[in-house]
């Protein structure tokens, strides 16, 4: 199921990022040949009746849309294509639009993404509400390998009635006695597949420093709670509010985070890639719909603004373009662009690369 988590989230966001760029360019009145999800060999496609075609790809890692003319780097026509269209198709070319009209086109596909994002978080506040608090449940949700709580037997989905002899209201009940206790026995009893069963565990003793600088031991077992999360109602307006700053307040974080990545403040390794999307999407669905589709709007907005960085080859790469044109009042020649996105080309394969390696070491460890 990690896979069709994985393949729903990334075929939804990269539809929504394209279908931006497809809108802006038929309101500027241009032609797109092809709008596709994934690359490589067509699998499944549609026609429509403005000459588009829409279809699905084998391999669906991205997407993108074709606009008529499109020639070479720069969706320049030759002069001999140019020859050959008339006037009327040479106004529906991408190439033969204003820089501001270009920029409209390119700048439509992040800001859709973040358009996306802000519905997203609406319709989460409106129906469902704002978070208010957690309840932890006195339900194992996770078990660390090799820790006291795994060699003891525990479970995923053990329900924890008492622990010696007291009963258990809460996983904050569980956590203060075995905090408590380092190295000491505790009798646990727990309900798994509707059975009572004894387990019989030390805690391991953790060393952790207090609010007051002093340095206390502590008992730990080496698993955690299933939780459940409490929602306050809001208005429409307030959700609409609180959709626009949280959609605001992630896509900073998310900015300073690469940021601090890029300037060292940071390790390389915390960037991820396919394999980790696919976990953390896979471990929102399993929580609910409700933390698939949140994770589903802070992944749009990565890829959003993860576009507007002044890449070659990505759309931020393409809005330096024409700044760069709409100083200099003059067209970059080819040659330029060629090696212009050739260092594109490399930078991308570059971090496609690091991401990927860090996702497997992260599953090898």
């Amino acid at each position: 199921m990690i896979v069709v988590w994985f393949l729903i989230l990334l075929t939804i966001i990269v539809f929504v990022h394209e279908l931006g760029h497809y809108l802006v360019a038929r309101i500027n009145g241009v032609r797109v040949e092809v709008f596709s999800i994934g690359f490589g060999k067509e699998l499944f496609g549609i026609n429509d009746n403005l000459g588009t075609r829409w279809k699905i790809c084998l391999i669906p890692l991205g997407g993108y849309v074709k606009f008529f003319g499109d020639a070479n780097l720069s969706s320049n026509l030759s002069n001999e294509q140019l020859s050959k269209l008339s006037d009327e198709d040479i106004k529906k070319t991408f190439h033969n639009k204003s820089l501001r009209q270009k920029a409209s086109i390119v700048f439509a596909g992040p800001l859709a993404n973040f358009i996306f994002t802000i519905i997203i978080f609406f319709g989460l506040f409106s129906i469902k509400g704002v978070p208010s608090d957690i309840i932890y449940l006195p339900i194992i949700n996770d078990v660390v390998i090799d820790s006291v709580a795994y060699k003891a037997g525990f479970k995923k989905d053990d329900r924890i009635i008492s622990l010696d002899n007291k009963n258990i209201k809460n996983f904050i009940d569980i956590r203060d006695i075995i905090s408590s206790k380092p190295s000491q026995t505790i009798s646990f009893i727990i309900l798994r597949e509707g059975k009572e069963i004894n387990i019989i565990a030390k805690p391991e003793t953790i060393e952790v420093t207090d609010n007051n600088g002093l340095k206390i031991n502590k008992g730990r077992m080496g698993f955690t709670a299933k939780y459940e999360t409490v929602y306050e109602n809001i208005s429409l307006k307030e959700s609409f509010i609180k959709s626009l700053s949280d959609t605001y307040l992630y896509t900073v974080k998310t900015f300073e985070g690469i940021s601090e990545i890029f300037t060292g403040k940071r390790s390389a390794s915390e960037l991820g890639g396919p394999i980790m999307i696919a976990t953390v999407a896979s471990k929102a669905a399993e929580r609910g719909i409700e933390s698939y589709l949140f994770i589903m709007g802070i992944i749009s907005i990565n890829l959003g603004l993860i576009n507007l960085f002044p890449i070659p080859l990505l759309d931020g790469g393409h809005l330096l373009l024409y700044g760069v044109q709409a100083v200099t009042k003059t067209v970059i020649n080819d040659v330029v662009l060629k090696y212009y996105y050739g260092i594109g080309l490399f930078i991308i394969f570059a971090l496609m690369i690091l991401v990927n390696y860090n996702d497997l070491i992260k599953q090898l460890n």
